[in-house]
């Protein structure tokens, strides 16, 4: 009996010894043994603590991103309002190109509606009365007044057109066909008169024609014409003369025998046909009728 208890004995302390054998320490895998371990409070702070640099880390980045896109929007607004204030800036071209004239049409319009200043016909001042931009032939007769607008040298600006009928008929009428009197054009800063008082003596008219041509008449006394072939230079306001025709009248005869010249009275004598030749390459037509407005 003994002898069984000293077996059962050895047995269980071999036992022991084969357990303890088996779970002796163990180096080879630390990773297993954190997987196993339970998270203490401090490895659970520090992996908090790891999290919120991680997310403060992307809350920076996107407030970054955020500002630059702030700055690039800021850069853009700013670009923006410079474009803005240079528009701004520009000076400002009047819709209404014709709107340059109105002084010299107020000038007018004042001589019609005091008929023509005629109640100080015999004072010492009747020609301070009339504007300083109305023409001198124009004033000597009550007549109907007429303004027109045409872009005569294609350049833009428009020239003001001032004429004057004398048998009342009116625009609506077909047989409208006023004289033009005055001229006016626009150089950029103020309005000029294109033929300012001539002096040549009796009549002066003109007539437009295509190109750009304006052919100025003068009535001399004895029948005698001269004609003027001008084109508005480029400063848009400087008449330049092309041609000039002169035709002289000699009424000692029966009937009145016409001679012909080409640049001026001192030019060349040419043939009535050639005269009218060369006056029609200069007389086409214009582009556009004129349209006429009346001042009252």
């Amino acid at each position: 009996m003994k002898r069984a208890k000293k077996y059962i004995s050895a047995a269980i302390i071999l036992s022991a010894a084969l357990l303890l054998a088996g779970c002796g320490t163990d180096t080879g895998d630390a990773t297993e043994k954190l997987q196993i371990e339970p998270i203490t409070d401090t490895d659970e702070n520090a992996v908090q603590t790891d999290t919120r640099t991680e997310n403060e880390t992307e809350e920076t980045e996107n407030r970054a991103a955020a500002d630059e896109n702030s700055v690039t929007e800021e850069n853009g607004a700013d670009t923006d309002m410079t474009e803005e204030t240079d528009i701004t800036d520009q000076p400002e071209t009047p819709a209404d190109k014709t709107a340059v004239y109105e002084d010299v049409l107020a000038q007018y319009r004042d001589m019609v509606q005091h008929d023509f200043y005629m109640d100080y016909l015999d004072s010492d001042d009747y020609e301070s009365h009339f504007g300083e931009d109305i023409g001198e032939e124009i004033r000597n007769h009550r007549q109907g007044i007429f303004y027109a607008f045409y872009d005569i040298d294609g350049n833009g600006t428009e020239e003001l057109v001032i004429a004057g009928e004398q048998d009342g008929i009116g625009v609506s009428n077909p047989a409208f066909a006023p004289w033009n009197y005055d001229l006016y054009g626009f150089d950029g800063n103020k309005v000029v008169s294109l033929f300012p008082n001539m002096e040549l003596g009796g009549r002066t008219n003109f007539s437009l024609h295509g190109d750009g041509v304006i052919e100025v008449v003068h009535s001399l006394p004895q029948r005698e014409i001269c004609i003027e072939i001008y084109k508005i230079g480029n400063d848009g306001v400087t008449p330049e003369l092309v041609d000039r025709f002169y035709i002289a009248a000699d009424l000692t005869g029966e009937k009145a025998v016409y001679t012909y010249f080409q640049n001026g009275q001192t030019g060349s004598e040419i043939s009535e046909e050639a005269y009218r030749s060369a006056l029609q390459g200069y007389e086409t037509p214009l582009a556009e009728e004129l349209i006429w407005e009346e001042i009252y």
